[in-house]
């Protein structure tokens, strides 16, 4: 009785320390996903701010204009686009400046214009210089202007930090992986002698290894929930003292995240307990003693 109640204590706790193991794993590679997800939601984000300037001509009429709008909003590449009144130009020129240049001209010398925001896949080098020289020959356009330079810098950037954080997700998944079928492998250790007799008095290998596929499934799903509770618990803190970095996070791309995590440590778990499981079903009597 003693020896029964010992064993199943030692087995509760081996079951509730890879449960934790997975746990602390899988909330690890949760948070590198957040990250990850985080920051493809920042990457549309820049693209999407980029303006593309349209100064209109100056005798163009009001009808024109809207009519020029419309034309742009069903274009393929328009995000939206704002219209801004010569007036409404200066009056922002004045704040910028901190002082009423228009007292010194005597007139106001800026042109109206649509401000023009792209789509994120069409804020692209190649694609903007294409939108630009078209807008260029519509024949209510004076100017268009945009900066260059920071679209380079956002493909560039984005380009790096896409190599660093997919080169940093596939080594902390390889050490994942790892660390999750360690633990499971050694919780299986104190059973292969137990494995090893059921083989041995004719069970088939499907049938012992059934209850500890099961148990691994539980023990990962368990461990999978635990991770979502703390990634839960984690934005939460986040939401609280930085909520910026939340701003850009939505109900799908959080689902995404969790259920990732829940297939994730489902699928590790039972994979490593297949092979931990299948090992000492072909090691000798021998071999058990000394694995």
């Amino acid at each position: 009785m003693g020896v029964d109640r010992h064993y199943k204590s030692r087995t509760r706790t081996a079951g509730v320390s890879t449960v934790i193991g997975i746990a602390l794993v899988l909330f690890m590679l949760g948070v590198l996903g957040f990250l990850v997800l985080n920051a493809q939601a920042l990457e549309r984000y820049f693209k999407e701010n980029v303006r593309v300037e349209l100064f209109l001509k100056r005798e163009l009429k009001e009808v024109d204009v809207m009519q020029f709008r419309k034309e742009l909003d069903t274009e393929a590449y328009t995000l939206e686009t704002r219209y801004v009144t010569a007036d409404e130009a200066a009056e922002q020129l004045k704040k910028d400046l901190g002082e009423d240049f228009l007292g010194v001209l005597g007139s106001n010398p800026l042109l109206p214009s649509v401000e023009l925001r792209l789509k994120a896949d069409h804020a692209a080098a190649d694609s903007l210089k294409w939108i630009v020289e078209h807008l260029e020959r519509d024949p209510r356009v004076h100017e268009v202007a945009y900066n260059a330079a920071v679209v380079e810098n956002i493909e560039a950037n984005v380009g790096r930090l896409g190599l660093m954080v997919l080169g940093f997700t596939a080594l902390l998944l390889i050490i994942a992986i790892a660390l999750i079928n360690n633990t499971i492998r050694l919780a299986i250790y104190s059973k292969r002698f137990l494995i090893r007799t059921m083989h041995l008095v004719g069970a088939t290998q499907w049938f012992i290894k059934k209850p500890f596929l099961g148990q691994s499934l539980w023990q990962g799903l368990v461990g999978a929930m635990l991770a979502v509770g703390l990634l839960v618990g984690l934005l939460q803190v986040v939401k609280r003292y930085m909520p910026d970095l939340l701003a850009f996070t939505d109900m799908p791309t959080l689902a995404l995240l969790f259920g990732g995590v829940v297939l994730l440590g489902s699928v590790i778990s039972f994979i490593s307990t297949w092979f931990a499981v299948r090992r000492y079903l072909r090691m000798n009597s021998e071999d058990l003693h000394w694995s």
